[in-house]
């Protein structure tokens, strides 16, 4: 069973070409960040779940769970967490494709990987530009519909994100034990 293989494999025409992955290895840098990549990616893994975690618990608020707790306090305690966690994540994941950008921008999820990261990020844009603006709901607090729906894009493109991710972790198995 190759699970995620045939689409994968549509999305070849959308691959970041060999050309311009050879061109970005740098083996100067591949041999300083070798002796702390493990460590870099512990840290990615972890800022990543805390990233997560803190969006679904502020998007899981905003459509209406634990309405007992004070939404304005907790996205003054969200927040940070969010912005500081992206960034850490931000950083290392440039970090983990640059230290072997042959090997990671090869796998078959990248690409859609990056096109949910970019998705969420403008999603997030306008959902901050327009609740900034008051449109995103109602005087009484309650979201709008276009904010009930951009709440929801969110937590799919995010939730995709993580997805894909963990479809670039390993191959398919080349041998099923069970059959």
């Amino acid at each position: 069973m190759t699970i995620g293989l045939e689409f994968a494999n549509a999305l070849d025409p959308f691959r970041i070409p060999a050309q311009y992955l050879i061109a970005l290895d740098n083996r100067a840098l591949h041999f300083a960040l070798q002796p702390w990549q493990f460590l870099i990616r512990a840290v990615h893994v972890f800022t990543v779940s805390i990233f997560f975690g803190a969006v679904l618990l502020l998007n899981l608020r905003l459509l209406g769970q634990a309405v007992e707790l004070p939404l304005r306090p907790f996205f003054r305690l969200a927040m940070p967490v969010i912005h500081s966690s992206l960034t850490v994540t931000m950083i290392t994941g440039v970090a983990l494709f640059f230290y072997d950008p042959v090997a990671v921008g090869s796998h078959d999820w990248l690409t859609p990987k990056l096109l949910f990261i970019t998705l969420g990020f403008m999603n997030a844009a306008w959902l901050n530009s327009n609740g900034k603006a008051g449109r995103l709901s109602t005087p009484s607090g309650q979201l709008t519909m276009p904010g009930k729906t951009a709440v929801i894009i969110a937590l799919a493109l995010w939730t995709l994100t993580i997805f894909a991710s963990c479809l670039n972790a390993e191959p398919p198995p080349r041998l099923l034990l069970n059959s």
